[in-house]
């Protein structure tokens, strides 16, 4: 899982394609599908491609223990209840990047993602 201040990015749930709720065997063959897809010797390895069987490496060791899956399960529920929304974001507080017809707004959100929008759907609302 991918921390920073306020944010969760990516659970060891996504890494796994898994839903929270997810039974043991769910998780394992989703493991052993998504460590196939991503083994560095079976694909062109590159960086990235080593960092993904990594994710889905530590995924698995926390998901298939129960212990520590009780322990991910309360930190992340302790995360998500610690987050703050921004829930008023002013023209202002946006980049404004024009790329020719169409105007693109761009807003950096806490969580490191981007909220964007342009002007055709500023028309629209």
């Amino acid at each position: 899982m991918i921390l920073g201040s306020n944010s969760v990015r990516e659970t060891h749930y996504d890494v796994l394609f898994v839903k929270e709720d997810a039974s043991y065997e769910e998780i394992r063959a989703s493991y052993r599908t998504a460590i196939l897809n991503s083994h560095p010797d079976k694909l062109n390895s590159d960086h990235e491609t080593g960092e993904r069987f990594l994710r889905v490496h530590k995924a698995w060791e926390i998901l298939s223990d129960p212990k520590s899956r009780t322990a991910y399960d309360s930190e992340l529920r302790d995360l998500r209840q610690d987050v703050v929304a921004s829930e008023d974001i002013s023209l202002d507080d946006m980049i404004i990047e024009d790329a020719g017809e169409v105007m693109e707004l761009y807003y950096q959100c806490q969580c490191g993602d981007n909220f964007s929008v342009d002007s055709l759907e500023l028309n629209q609302m």
